[in-house]
């Protein structure tokens, strides 16, 4: 198999820091959201057999090494598509998963939260696709259950006390290396996203229910629970790009509403330095401290510079496919109507609802989930 990667477009300096990150243990974290909860469950019984997480030794690698794996890396670049894979076969996992774990490493020896861009592209699109065709015919791939296990662990990231958080996903995590041992909770909805609270907190007591069952009410709620010590902390919180549409893949370029990402620390409102795309934010910290994050997730209407009069829906990192008959209809995506979305109980989803249009009148349309074994298309005719 011959050797694919790929980089994003834009030209970094590439270097190193004096040490790489080091992701948390799977072990060390638990996931909740409903989006990875049972990938968990279904891969963890999978390892209680014969299976383990994803294994990663971090090492030290000199800047030059670095800049040549990302020089191949790029070459590839341009034959990505935009769900994070070289193809639509969900048989070609084993060029997959190299690909997921170049990404990854890359990530964890620059520091750059762009490389988790492209991660997080894959694992919400292609990988977890792939996964749920393999869950569905009881199909075993080892490679892919221990990926599947280590999703919590390449959500988090630590250099001594700096401490990375590279996606958001809703779990209990328990942070410890040389230099800190601390627990933490991330509330949110991912992959949908919007409002996000990271809650400093005593254990790994499991997260309640009704904690945030109308989150914008627990964000406006301040826990102060009785703390004997503090910790001086770093969090890098990584700022995605799909916030505002930039810095695509290479032969793609987005549309959206700009807004802004605003981060609040116990209710105050901080302007954090920005550092290889994550929001700083530095504090001593206690049990009770609540670090909220409100995303924005537009959705984009992506084109390819390949299929020029056609245009894709992403929101978040998700991609979108239509199950609409273009051809037979002789339809195209309306770009002035509005396009909403909503969860689909059915879909166990947010989907996308848009207007078609062809000479007879508008037409309705609903987009899933390109995970959600989408084999329709993606990049539609639109006007």
């Amino acid at each position: 198999m011959k050797k694919l990667v790929f980089l994003l477009f834009m030209v970094w300096g590439v270097g190193t820091s004096a040490q790489p990150l080091r992701m948390v243990e799977a072990d060390s974290v638990v996931l909740y959201d409903f989006f990875w909860y049972g990938v968990q469950r279904s891969a963890d019984s999978i390892a209680a057999t014969d299976g383990r997480a994803w294994p990663w030794t971090a090492v030290q690698v000199d800047a030059e090494a670095v800049a040549h794996r990302a020089d191949n890396w790029k070459r590839g670049l341009e034959d990505m598509r935009l769900e994070g894979a070289l193809t639509d076969s969900v048989s070609r996992v084993d060029e997959l998963l190299p690909l997921l774990r170049e990404t990854v490493e890359l990530g964890l020896m620059t520091g750059e939260a762009r490389y988790f861009d492209v991660a997080e592209r894959m694992l919400a699109n292609s990988v977890m696709r792939t996964w749920k065709f393999y869950q569905a015919w009881k199909w075993r791939h080892e490679a892919l259950e221990q990926v599947m296990r280590s999703v919590g662990s390449m959500a988090f990231a630590t250099r001594g006390r700096d401490i990375f958080i590279n996606m958001f996903i809703r779990s209990n995590v328990h942070v410890k290396n040389e230099d800190v041992d601390f627990y933490m909770q991330l509330f949110c909805g991912s992959p949908w996203y919007n409002d996000t609270s990271i809650r400093i907190t005593k254990d790994m007591s499991p997260i309640e229910e009704v904690a945030d069952t109308v989150l914008s009410r627990y964000h406006r709620l301040i826990v102060r629970e009785e703390a004997t010590d503090s910790v001086d902390l770093t969090f890098h919180i990584r700022i995605p790009s799909w916030t505002n549409g930039q810095n695509m893949l290479p032969r793609f370029t987005a549309q959206c509403k700009k807004q802004p990402v605003i981060i609040m620390v116990n209710g105050s409102l901080y302007t954090p330095e920005m550092v290889d795309g994550y929001a700083v934010v530095k504090g001593r910290w206690a049990v009770g401290d609540i670090i909220n994050v409100k995303i924005p997730t537009p959705i984009l209407r992506v084109s390819d510079s390949r299929q020029p009069g056609m245009v894709a829906l992403q929101r978040g990192p998700m991609v979108y496919y239509s199950p609409f008959d273009f051809d037979a209809t002789h339809a195209h995506l309306n770009l002035k109507e509005p396009i909403s979305h909503y969860f689909d109980k059915k879909a166990h989803a947010i989907v996308l609802k848009s207007i078609n249009e062809n000479r007879y009148g508008k037409l309705n349309d609903v987009l899933f989930p390109y995970c959600n074994f989408g084999r329709q298309r993606i990049f539609v005719p639109a006007k």
